[in-house]
């Protein structure tokens, strides 16, 4: 069966050029990307020993408050490691290693897996953890429709990779994955789903935002819903204008990578911003409560703990 314009597209351009030495920009990319996994991971290690942590002791009274979001927020951190980690898929060194005769294929394989599944669900885990900060939502009932966020986006990847091109035809300029240097462009069709990915969200996530601000209650709460809009909403239109760039413009040498370096270092700001807002300090918080709750209270769990 013939393959889809896009693949056929990254086929034809891994055979005209041998993938490109990696440059100072692609070990940047690379160390903020480092830098978000791990934040990531952190994020998830305090989470998990925070809840073990609370189901003993004066701790233990928080859960009686509320529905947890350790789920929701679990979510958030993988996500996030996982947009980071897709884009090692642009970098030359990687691409050598798990494609070398087809080195323009990850390329392709970057906008399936950084935006069509793990920034969309990274997005909307944002939203339902801000829209469960004010009651807007149940946890963690709420957090099974996370996946089904990213269909529509993960679908419309899907059509077009899988799509032979004698049922769709279409300009091989909408998907082209490299530049003439064989540096990892961003395809035209991908660049209209994350234009449409940033549609939806932003003013979502604003919404939410002001929301979670208009309801806080001391002025901590609400500098962090307006830090939130500041380093995750206002980014979201500077990585769709970067990346899409690269799929319009004739780029000569080196500009791609510089390109998407400023493409995922908004999308990495909005990541690292999440997680430590909605993960890292709601758990300093509860710390902070926990050593602050009354000697009663302790005295309480004692007798309990007795009984």
């Amino acid at each position: 069966m013939q393959a889809s314009v896009a693949v056929d597209e990254a086929l034809r351009s891994g055979k005209l050029s041998p993938a490109p030495d990696a440059s100072g920009v692609d070990f940047a990319v690379a160390g903020l990307a480092v830098f978000v996994v791990a934040l990531a991971v952190a994020a998830s290690f305090v989470l998990v020993s925070f809840d073990a942590r609370a189901r003993q002791g004066r701790l233990r009274r928080m859960f009686d408050l509320g529905p947890s979001m350790r789920g929701a927020r679990l979510l958030l951190a993988f996500f996030a490691g996982l947009l980071a980690a897709a884009e090692m898929l642009r970098l030359p060194f990687f691409r050598r290693v798990i494609s070398p005769g087809r080195h323009v294929m990850p390329c392709l394989a970057y906008p399936l897996v950084a935006h069509g599944i793990a920034e969309p669900c990274f997005l909307a885990t944002v939203l339902l953890l801000l829209r469960a900060s004010i009651g807007g939502v149940r946890l963690p009932a709420a957090a099974i429709a996370v996946p089904f966020a990213c269909m529509p986006f993960l679908s419309g990847h899907v059509a077009v990779l899988v799509t032979p091109a004698d049922v769709v035809a279409y300009p091989g300029q909408l998907a082209h994955a490299a530049d003439g240097a064989a540096h990892c462009a961003y395809p035209a069709y991908a660049a209209t789903l994350l234009l449409a990915l940033a549609a939806v969200y932003v003013p979502l996530l604003a919404s939410a935002c002001w929301s979670v601000a208009a309801v806080a209650i001391n002025r901590r709460l609400r500098t962090r819903a307006y830090t939130l809009v500041a380093l995750l909403v206002v980014p979201l239109p500077m990585q769709v204008v970067a990346l899409a760039l690269t799929s319009v413009w004739d780029t000569p040498r080196h500009t791609s990578p510089t390109v998407g370096l400023v493409g995922f270092l908004a999308a990495g700001i909005a990541a690292a911003a999440s997680l430590a807002i909605l993960v890292l300090l709601p758990v300093y918080d509860a710390l902070v409560l926990a050593d602050q709750l009354p000697v009663a209270t302790a005295g309480e769990d004692t007798l309990e703990l007795g009984r």
